[in-house]
């Protein structure tokens, strides 16, 4: 049982149990036990799934994408995974899986759970059991004993549902060949390319069209909110002649940050090499602080006396105004200045901003002017209306012609006598690998999925393809030979792979079905959606 466990260790039915420890020093679910009383998210026959248990396993998997991606991981790219969804559907497939193995009569003995334990190179000094190590261990992990002997009773469960699941699949070796084909067998393949460019001159425009197309797609020409600001600058380096930096200060800094001045080869450079360095950055450190200062106060004085343009005035400052600019699109000398957008935006006309910072400066904003989002009339935007209306004429005419050259081609007329009629010279790839990019034409996941089916019995696929934004027809030509010592060579690996791929797709469909007729039989009740989590 325990050889079993270890040959099952990254299958997938295990992966997706939520509260499976993996036994290797990775504790990773904590406490399972279904008789914590918390706030349920199901019930399934009676028995309580707590949130508690969704939200540690939700936390487990943000904290496993943040220490695999580092810094890499933003928020953004953390929302798209969806992580809640996963560990939702991972809480209550386990809760199916349990379930109907107690339903089938699976158990697991005392001599299993504590065979299992003794064997885990984890809790093992010198390749024996210590008592000690395992106690430490469960400490680390907050885990007590019953906790853990829990999480491999249902480990061991899994892994004898799993056995049963999956007993029975087979691979024939019609499927290792093809699998084997699949990825090695390369095809040569004729064909079309038509560009929906060539088509154009056939689009004639009329204004009423123009204006269907652009009521048709009023999101597309949109023009989003856009506000106009003058401003005054406190720039940095206005102020760094009054700065002055003394040689503690500078050495101070040094010692602090020795790490900003590495050589090639890991040495930190001298001092005195890196000392005009020093007092710059501190200049100019010292001088921000200042024009801080400079900017709050010029804020408060504006702020009482409403006098932007005179204080500018009295002061020897600039007043700079923008041009109209949406959110998405605000000036260059902004773009680097804290919070600009949502101050600038947050403006009423005619109010000023407090201090906004930027990397060389700071700013008081002052609103001129604000335009709503608004869609534009046609005559204001006409050519690029009719830029896109033709475009997407362009193509689907291009496509439409395509589909019907496929049509003809699939009836038996010649491919030589339709690229003359059409003015279309006939390509050809050569051999290559159907799943990785097709030369002179390019990649398509479709198109290859396709030409794996493709014969001199069937020369043509089902459809044209979009590549590069031409579109093409493709027909069979030839395969190449395949190395049958090299299949011969590969074939247990390949056999292994592809009984590892069935026996997952047939433990995801059991999960699934047994999971809907559970639920239709009222054993599975969900109190808590996944939106309301």
């Amino acid at each position: 049982m325990l050889e079993l466990m270890r040959k099952h260790a990254k299958n997938w039915l295990v992966k997706i149990l939520l509260a499976m420890v993996i036994v290797v020093f990775i504790f990773y679910f904590g406490s399972t036990r279904w008789r914590e009383k918390a706030e349920a998210i199901a019930i399934i026959d009676g028995r309580v799934i707590p949130y508690v248990e969704f939200h540690k396993k939700y936390q487990n998997l943000v904290d496993d994408y943040r220490e695999q991606y580092k810094g890499a991981l933003t928020d953004d790219i953390l929302k798209s995974l969806n992580l809640k969804q996963q560990a939702y559907d991972s809480i209550i497939n386990q809760a199916v899986i349990l379930q109907k193995a107690k339903d089938l009569g699976i158990e697991v003995s005392e001599e299993e759970i504590k065979g299992s334990i003794l064997s885990t190179p984890a809790f093992q000094r010198d390749g024996v059991f210590d008592e000690r190590i395992y106690n430490q261990i469960l400490r680390q992990n907050k885990m007590t004993p019953a906790d853990f002997e829990d999480s491999q009773r249902m480990l061991i469960t899994t892994v004898k549902l799993e056995n049963l699941i999956q007993g029975a699949v087979k691979v024939s070796d019609k499927e290792v060949f093809d699998l084997y084909r699949f990825q090695n067998e390369k095809i040569n393949v004729n064909y079309l390319s038509l560009s929906p460019k060539s088509y154009r001159q056939k689009i004639s425009t009329r204004r009423a069209d123009l204006e269907t197309y652009l009521k048709e797609h009023a999101n597309a020409f949109s023009i989003s909110e856009q506000i106009q600001i003058k401003y005054i600058s406190f720039p940095g380096h206005n102020f760094t002649s009054s700065v002055t930096v003394s040689d503690a200060e500078a050495t101070d800094y040094y010692s602090r940050n020795k790490d900003k001045f590495m050589k090639r080869g890991g040495a930190v450079a001298p001092f005195a090499e890196v000392k005009s360095r020093i007092v710059d950055e501190l200049k100019q450190i010292h001088a921000m602080r200042i024009a801080s200062l400079e900017a709050k106060k010029a804020h408060d004085e504006i702020y009482q006396k409403e006098n932007f343009d005179e204080f500018a005035g009295g002061n020897g400052l600039m007043v700079n105004s923008t041009n109209f600019f949406s959110a998405k699109n605000s000036p260059q000398e902004f773009r680097q200045a804290n919070d600009f957008t949502r101050v600038a935006f947050g403006l009423q006309k005619d109010e000023i901003s407090p201090a906004v910072s930027g990397d060389k400066a700071y700013y008081v904003l002052k609103l001129i002017a604000r335009k709503p989002a608004h869609i534009p009339a046609l005559n204001e935007i006409e050519k690029e209306v009719e830029r896109q209306f033709v475009a997407e004429e362009s193509a689907r005419i291009c496509k439409k012609d395509a589909l019907d050259i496929l049509d003809r081609l699939k009836n038996g007329e010649a491919l030589t006598k339709i690229s003359q009629e059409k003015g279309l010279k006939i390509e050809e790839t050569g051999l290559s690998l159907p799943g990785s990019a097709m030369p002179k034409l390019g990649f398509s996941r479709d198109m290859s999925n396709a030409l794996f089916q493709l014969s001199e019995e069937h020369p043509y696929p089902d459809t044209i393809y979009d590549i590069k934004g031409n579109v093409v027809i493709v027909k069979f030509k030839e395969r190449g030979k395949l190395d049958l010592k090299d299949f011969e060579a590969k074939k247990a690996a390949i056999q292994t792979l592809l009984l590892r791929m069935k026996k997952n797709e047939v433990t995801v469909s059991w999960i699934m079905k047994n999971k809907e007729v559970m639920i239709k039989e009222g054993r599975l009740k969900f109190t808590k959606d996944i939106k309301d989590i």
